[in-house]
């Protein structure tokens, strides 16, 4: 299928592959802690479970774990431990500032409390 803009392809095979996970997710038991599969998902999980074990960044080049992520989803391509960084970082910066907002919130209802108390 073409279109103006040579995506066709593209489409289609997006439209193929969204139709292959909804299969899967109604085969299994799906629940609020279930995390259907996408590239950005793995990633940050990846930079999570890095960032929240004390695990290296370069955990994705070890063979155990290579051999761990491909027996639960075979075919599944990995990021580079620069990538993992990188990953760690970006969410690091995203979340300090809302840990730093809601300290300057409670900051401010602190003083408050401690001026008019």
């Amino acid at each position: 299928q073409k279109n103006r803009d040579g995506t066709g392809n593209l489409v289609t095979g997006l439209k193929q592959c969204n139709e292959q996970l909804q299969k899967h997710a109604l085969a299994q038991d799906i629940n609020e802690d279930t995390i259907l599969y996408s590239e950005v998902a793995f990633h940050t999980l990846i930079a999570l479970h890095c960032a929240a074990s004390n695990q290296p960044f370069n955990i994705v080049n070890d063979k155990y774990y290579q051999l761990q992520v491909n027996m639960l989803c075979p075919g599944t391509k990995l990021p580079s431990d620069r990538t993992v960084q990188q990953d760690t970082l970006r969410l690091f910066q995203k979340i300090s500032l809302h840990v730093k907002e809601y300290f300057l919130v409670g900051t401010f209802i602190i003083e408050f409390i401690y001026f008019y108390i």
